[in-house]
């Protein structure tokens, strides 16, 4: 397998982005980013796939569409659609039927930032959390979104002030702006208990984890900054992908390989910015052998292995239950007794508290 790094969710001046393709392009690159996908809100622009490069190396520029109802007040329900290769935004009022539209396709749909705090009224922030629960047939969920996190820090924090103390609204919003590492610990819980029940349900539900960068610059009284730069953002969570072949070059040839992992769930959610996630292997043996996405036959003999690139706190999750645990570890290993989905997840110290670091997508016992 070959490990791929890429970041699925975000814009550029064709929807609310402050850059073109290529220019976010050159972000990536400096990032270190292996792929991106562009989602524009309810526009999928053709013509601008591919390869860039500069000197520093070269990353797959693919093309997706964020999708929601702008008629619907207040706005919510938002859908990250890739590999679709057509325009969905006509579907936008109906999310079932999106869904279906996406699938029917042959591409893969997830519920953008489906859970985030109500919206502050000393925050000029919509609230976009899914409201549309009766769907279904849904790839999986937008798991971890560095920017809905964000704003869920501030609303946290804008909460906390007592009204007569109002007036530091917009010093606290600064300071949080200023330090953000500080604050992003981990994804909504609302979204893990949500994936943990799908998941036990026996529903193959996929995560993955962006950026939802847009370049906005924002002004603070004298403090002007752009919140956040696309190439800060590339470096804090992305979402790794294990692919079956090396890319090559190829438009094509990589596009395939890269959406069939993304719709498999061969892949992981990294919080790169505390450390780096590249490296991390789940794999499990019993009658067969597969990797994080894939389904192993199990026995009595059957083991799951995990390895992360430096010391961790490692998690072995089924039907949202803990069954196995290391503490400041590089590996762990458990012989599973049941059938089902389990996933990992990896916590490290940083920034003085400890940090969700790598969410893996499961291996299906069966």
């Amino acid at each position: 397998m070959h490990e791929v790094v890429g970041n699925m969710h975000m814009h550029t001046r064709y929807s609310d982005g402050e850059k073109w393709h290529a220019e976010i392009a050159q972000d990536a690159i400096a990032a270190g980013l292996d792929f991106i996908i562009v989602t524009d809100h309810n526009i999928w622009v053709d013509g601008v796939e591919g390869y860039y490069a500069n000197e520093q190396g070269r990353v797959l520029l693919l093309v997706g569409e964020e999708v929601h109802n702008p008629r619907r007040q207040p706005q919510a329900s938002h859908f990250l659609a890739y590999g679709a290769e057509k325009e969905l935004a006509p579907f936008a009022a109906d999310p079932q039927r999106l869904i279906d539209e996406t699938k029917a396709t042959g591409g893969y749909g997830f519920l953008a930032h489906p859970h985030e705090l109500p919206e502050s009224s000393l925050l000029d922030a919509p609230y976009l959390a899914w409201q549309d629960w009766h769907v279904e047939g849904y790839t999986g969920l937008e798991l971890w979104n560095y920017m809905s996190n964000f704003l869920d820090v501030v609303k946290a924090h804008l909460a906390r002030l007592p009204v007569q103390w109002r007036w530091l609204a917009k010093v606290t919003a600064v300071y949080l702006a200023l330090n953000p590492s500080k604050f992003i610990t981990r994804p909504h819980p609302d979204t893990l208990a949500l994936w943990d029940k799908l998941l036990s349900e026996g529903k193959r539900t996929v995560v993955v984890g962006n950026s939802d960068a847009h370049g906005t610059p924002m002004r603070f009284g004298p403090i002007a900054r752009i919140i956040y730069p696309y190439d800060f953002l590339f470096r804090a969570i992305n979402t790794h992908l294990m692919l079956s072949e090396p890319l090559n070059g190829d438009l094509a040839h990589d596009k395939r390989l890269i959406l069939s992992a993304i719709g498999k769930g061969r892949s992981w959610v990294g919080y790169d910015m505390a450390a780096p996630t590249r490296g991390f292997r789940f794999t499990g043996q019993g009658l067969t052998k597969g990797g994080v996405g894939d389904e192993v036959r199990l026995d009595v003999g059957a083991t799951l292995q995990i390895k992360t690139p430096q010391k961790a706190n490692i998690r072995l999750i089924h039907q949202g239950k803990v069954v196995a645990k290391a503490e400041n570890e590089t590996h762990l290993t458990h012989i599973p007794v049941e059938e089902g989905a389990y996933r990992v997840e990896c916590s490290i110290l940083y920034e003085g508290a400890e940090r969700g670091w790598i969410y893996s997508n499961p291996i299906y016992l069966v």
